[in-house]
């Protein structure tokens, strides 16, 4: 005899595949500037309030920071996302090479020197630990609004 229950399905909804950062269109990476990998978690607010993903450079995957799935450059993943901020990344060589073809680039670093300057679209000098808390405010002031 069939089970009977007093359920009602009103809705399926299908679960989010796991989202790689190569179809993302809004990258944050995590590179040598941030200092503690309990800080990633900031990183990865500013990714979420973007509706995006985080990444890393190579120095942090190494680190065991993060998932080796979410390295960009020659060794890691090649990524074309719409947006990517890069956060404390200097921009070696084979870290560029992995994201250079990304739309819009805006690189946060203290060093002005820092080669990732040459590919960005906006260069935000100053210190990622005062930069990106106050994006994140003001990105939670504007959705609140």
């Amino acid at each position: 005899e069939l089970l009977k229950t007093n359920v009602e399905v009103l809705d399926i909804i299908k679960k989010e595949k796991e989202q790689f950062i190569e179809g993302a269109d809004v990258l944050v990476v995590a590179g040598r500037g941030v200092k503690k990998e309990e800080d990633i978690a900031m990183i990865a607010e500013l990714a979420d309030l973007l509706g995006g993903q985080v990444a890393c450079t190579r120095p942090m995957a190494e680190a065991g920071w993060m998932e080796a799935k979410r390295q960009i450059g020659l060794s890691g993943r090649t990524v074309r996302p719409k947006l990517i901020i890069t956060c404390g990344v200097s921009g070696a060589i084979q870290f560029v090479a992995g994201m250079n073809h990304s739309d819009h680039i805006i690189a946060i670093n203290k060093d002005e020197k820092a080669p990732i300057f040459k590919v960005a679209n906006d260069c935000l000098v100053g210190d990622l630990y005062e930069i990106i808390p106050d994006l994140i405010e003001k990105l939670k002031a504007s959705k609140g609004a």
